[in-house]
C-alpha cells in the first residue's frame, strides 16, 4: 500500500532523483551544528536558516543542534527563536522529514551523522564541513572557521550557506569536496578572494520581474535580508507544484497543496509566494497576457522565465539594460548582462528553442556524466539568485560589472579548480531588437533611470 510519505517523495523528488540520487543518498543523515558564537548575530542566523532551507529540500534526515537564541534574521515561517525557526523551516518544507533537534551547550558527544556541518568556531572538531565568512567572502573549510557579526557579513554568510549545501549533496553522492573561498562581489575565488562586500538596500528604481520560479525566489529570498526600495512588480501565471519545493527557497509544502503532509490543495500562485518575500505587487498572469495591457516602463527588467517566448518578447522592449540569472546542466550558476548596442540580447544568447542547457536550476549530479538526466537542486537556484542580488546592489555605482567587456559570469559549483568563468558575447545584428530609432522614441516618451548605460 502506498503511504502518504511515499506519494509525497515520489512527486517532490522526481527531479532530484534524476541527478542519479538514490534512496540511500537522499536518506543519509546530515548533522548541522550551529555554534553559539555565530547564532548570536544576524549573519550567522542568515547562514543557518538558509542552509537548513536548502538541505531540507533534498535530504530527508536532519540532525540540528543550535541554541534558542533570539531571532534576528528573517525566518521562512513564524518562530520565536533560532532553534525553533530551524526546526519549523525544515518541517514546513518537508512534513515527513526525520528531524532531531537539540540545544546548546553540547553535553558529551553530539549526534554526528555520516555528513556533518559546523557553523562557527564553538562546534566540535572532526566534522566534514565548516562554513564561515568575512564580510563579502564566504567559505567552506576542513577546520572550524570564524563568521563575523558585522552588517557587511550577510553576503559572505549567504555565500557560505550555498557552498555548504552544495558540499553536503556532493558528499552524499561520494563526490570529493575541497575547501573553497568565494566572493561574489569581487567575482574572485580561493587565494584571490578578498573581503569586499555590498550593503543593502537594493535601490535601482522600479523593477519588473518576469517569472516567479526557482531563480526568482532565490533572488527574492536574499533581497529580503538586504532590503529593497522602490516599486517591484512580479509576473507569472503558474501554480506551485510539489516538485517546485525541491529547489524554490520560498515555497513550502503547504503552498503546493500539501499542508501538514496531507494532499488537500489548492496550490498557490507562484507569483503570490514570490511577491510576499519583499512585499512586491503580484500579477498572476503570463507575461504575454500581462504586457498587452501595460504601457508603463520600469527602470529595470529582470527576465527570469523562459516559457512562451519570453526572452524574445523582452528583447524587443527597447530597454537599455536587461539582467537575468540562470543555471546550467553542468552545475553552474550564471549571471547575464545585456546592455543595448554593447551586448547581445537574451534571445540570441539563450534561444527559446534550446532550453536544456539553461533550464531553471537543472543539471546532472556528475557533470562529466552526460547520461545523467536533467534535474533540479536548491543551491543552484539559490546561488544564481544571489549573483543577481549582488549585481543589483552594485548597479548604482556603475561598477565594472556594467561597463566592462565581460557580460556573462559562470560560477562552477562542482567546486573544482576552475570556479569563475567570465565570458564575452559581442553585440551582433539582432533580429529581436527594435530599430534604434524606435528604441529612442520609446525611451524619450518614458525616460527611465538606466537609459544612459547604452
Amino acid at each position: 500500500m502506498t503511504t502518504p510519505s511515499e506519494v509525497f517523495y515520489a512527486a517532490r523528488d522526481l527531479r532530484t532523483e534524476q541527478y542519479c540520487a538514490s534512496l540511500d543518498t537522499l536518506t543519509r543523515p546530515v548533522t548541522v551544528i550551529v555554534g553559539a558564537d555565530t547564532a548570536a548575530h544576524r549573519a550567522g542566523q542568515v547562514a543557518a536558516l538558509a542552509l537548513i532551507n536548502m538541505l531540507a529540500r533534498v535530504h530527508r534526515n536532519l540532525n540540528i543542534t543550535a541554541p534558542a537564541a533570539p531571532l534576528l534574521a528573517r525566518s521562512l515561517v513564524p518562530a520565536d527563536n533560532l532553534q525553533a525557526a530551524l526546526a519549523a523551516t525544515a518541517v514546513a518544507i518537508n512534513p515527513f522529514i526525520k528531524l532531531d533537534i537539540a540545544g546548546l551547550p553540547i553535553t558529551g558527544a553530539p549526534a554526528v551523522a555520516p555528513i556533518s556541518i559546523g557553523i562557527g568556531t564553538q562546534v566540535p572538531h572532526a566534522l566534514d564541513i565548516y562554513l564561515g565568512w568575512d564580510c563579502g567572502r564566504g567559505e567552506i573549510a576542513c577546520v572550524p572557521t570564524p563568521g563575523g557579526g558585522h552588517p557587511g557579513d550577510v553576503l559572505g554568510a549567504a555565500t557560505a550557506a550555498c557552498l555548504a549545501a552544495t558540499a553536503a549533496f556532493r558528499l552524499a553522492h561520494g563526490q570529493p569536496v575541497r575547501p573553497v573561498r568565494l566572493n561574489l562581489a569581487e567575482r574572485t575565488a580561493d587565494s584571490a578572494a578578498g573581503t569586499h562586500t555590498v550593503l543593502g538596500p537594493v535601490d535601482v528604481g522600479s523593477v519588473l520581474v518576469i517569472g516567479a520560479g526557482a531563480v526568482s525566489q532565490g533572488l527574492l529570498y536574499w533581497l529580503r535580508e538586504f532590503g529593497v526600495l522602490g516599486q517591484w512588480d512580479i509576473v507569472d501565471g503558474d501554480l506551485a507544484k510539489l516538485h517546485n519545493t525541491n529547489r524554490s527557497l520560498a515555497t513550502a509544502a503547504a503552498e503546493a497543496g500539501w499542508p501538514h503532509g496531507v494532499l488537500t490543495g489548492p496550490a498557490r500562485n507562484k507569483v503570490d509566494i514570490a511577491a510576499a518575500m519583499i512585499d512586491a505587487d503580484a500579477h498572476p498572469q503570463w507575461y504575454d497576457e500581462w504586457v498587452a495591457t501595460q504601457a508603463v516602463r520600469h527602470d529595470i527588467v529582470l527576465a527570469l522565465a523562459n516559457e512562451r517566448g519570453v526572452r524574445t518578447a523582452v528583447a524587443s522592449r527597447g530597454e537599455s539594460l536587461l539582467l537575468h540569472a540562470t543555471t546550467s546542466a553542468n552545475w553552474t550558476a550564471e549571471f547575464h548582462r545585456h546592455v543595448a548596442d554593447r551586448d547581445d540580447c537574451p534571445a540570441c544568447r539563450l534561444p527559446d528553442d534550446n532550453q536544456v542547457g539553461f533550464a531553471c536550476s537543472t543539471g546532472p549530479a556528475t557533470p562529466a556524466d552526460r547520461t545523467s538526466g536533467d534535474a533540479a537542486l536548491p543551491f543552484l537556484s539559490a546561488m544564481s539568485g544571489l549573483l543577481l542580488a549582488v549585481a543589483l546592489l552594485q548597479l548604482p555605482d556603475h561598477a565594472e560589472l556594467f561597463t566592462g567587456r565581460p557580460n556573462h559570469w559562470r560560477l562552477h559549483l562542482e567546486l573544482g579548480h576552475r570556479v569563475w568563468q567570465p565570458l564575452i558575447h559581442p553585440a551582433r545584428r539582432c533580429p529581436h531588437a527594435i530599430p534604434p530609432g524606435a528604441k529612442e522614441l520609446v525611451q524619450q516618451a518614458q525616460p527611465r533611470r538606466w537609459d544612459d548605460l547604452a
